[in-house]
């Protein structure tokens, strides 16, 4: 058999990654001002690609134009959260229940081997690694739906408030559970179980999330 060719990301695309990185860890903090040339510079790039990064940024809302200032990244309020939560309100249940309906053993394989690395993860104590483990989890289930429409919309919702920014202290083990229960229900093909078992795996992550913006210290963890 034939080996496919590797892909190699261009300049822009690991400016954008690079850049994605920084502000979900908090490296490039919310409200802070971004020069091209300032990011060129710590990027030891020319302006061409990180003017591209900052343009995909933007339309994946982690950065905006601000008149008089530039560009800063975007600050996280309670008012942008309650917007993003409720959007993916709508959509991630609708992707899960088209996952179930659409499950192969291939690929509840990949989401189940996805779920006990956050479980791993956590019985570990590494749980500065779970926000990226609870992302791809979510990240498999949805691409199971096999419609990229869903999955490009909820992926800007979940840029929309980095999952890294969000403390959800003491929420670990029940949001294993809730998965758990998601897991299940993919693997049983139970569509409407796996929706509403997902509508409510975001609603208690939300309603977390939104007592963190409101003032809570924070940290990461899993929604």
């Amino acid at each position: 058999m034939p080996l496919k060719p590797v892909a190699t990301p261009t300049k822009g695309e690991a400016a954008f990654v690079a850049l994605r990185e920084a502000i979900w860890s908090g490296a490039l903090a919310p409200g802070e001002r971004v020069t091209l040339n300032g990011l060129a510079g710590q990027l030891g790039m020319s302006l061409t690609p990180v003017r591209e990064a900052l343009r995909r940024l933007a339309e994946h809302g982690l950065v905006r134009h601000v008149p008089n200032q530039g560009t800063v990244v975007t600050e996280r309020s309670v008012e942008r959260a309650e917007e993003i939560y409720g959007l993916r309100l709508l959509l991630e249940p609708v992707a899960t229940e088209r996952a179930a309906e659409r499950m192969t053993p291939d690929v509840l394989a990949g989401i189940t081997a996805a779920r006990e690395e956050i479980e791993r993860a956590i019985e570990a104590g590494r749980g500065a690694e779970v926000p990226a483990l609870n992302a791809e989890l979510h990240r498999r289930i949805y691409a199971a739906s096999g419609s990229e429409y869903l999955q490009e919309f909820i992926g800007k919702l979940w840029n929309g408030v980095p999952f890294q920014a969000i403390s959800l202290t003491g929420r670990h083990e029940r949001s294993d559970g809730e998965h758990r229960g998601i897991v299940d229900a993919l693997a049983a093909r139970d569509g409407a179980l796996a929706a509403r078992l997902m509508t409510a795996h975001i609603s208690s992550a939300s309603e977390h999330a939104l007592r963190h913006l409101a003032g809570a210290p924070g940290g990461p963890d899993s929604a």
